[in-house]
């Protein structure tokens, strides 16, 4: 039962999603700073794969192997490439992104986390 109000949870986004992850690769006009936390692709959904050490997403209490359903309301199945998808989890410094989590494949979640960790 839980797994399916997950998946319903995870359609209505869908339906809401933007193509913000959609644009052209140019580089952005700012240094990107990021949530220290890495991604990979994964089924249902892409999979945080890494969690830097006393980065933003670890003090938000991401942990590796969540599910990442959603980042700043772009939706993680969208017509997007997974790159673009990805790429969200930066942005200018002290920026929020909001991810919406999926844990043990029932728990949805949703955290705000502080873009803080300079990419380099």
């Amino acid at each position: 039962m839980r797994l399916f109000a997950a998946m319903t949870f995870a359609c209505l986004m869908a339906l809401f999603a933007t193509a913000a992850g959609s644009r052209a690769d140019v580089p952005p006009p700012y240094e990107v700073y990021d949530v220290g936390a890495s991604l990979s692709e994964g089924e249902p959904f892409p999979v945080v794969s890494d969690v830097l050490k006393g980065g933003p997403a670890e003090k938000a209490g991401v942990k590796k192997g969540d599910g990442v359903i959603a980042i700043d309301g772009g939706f993680s199945k969208g017509s997007a490439p997974f790159y673009f998808f990805a790429r969200q989890l930066g942005g200018p410094r002290n920026s929020v992104a909001e991810l919406v989590l999926l844990r043990d494949g029932y728990k949805v979640f949703t955290v705000k986390i502080k873009r803080t960790h300079r990419r380099g």
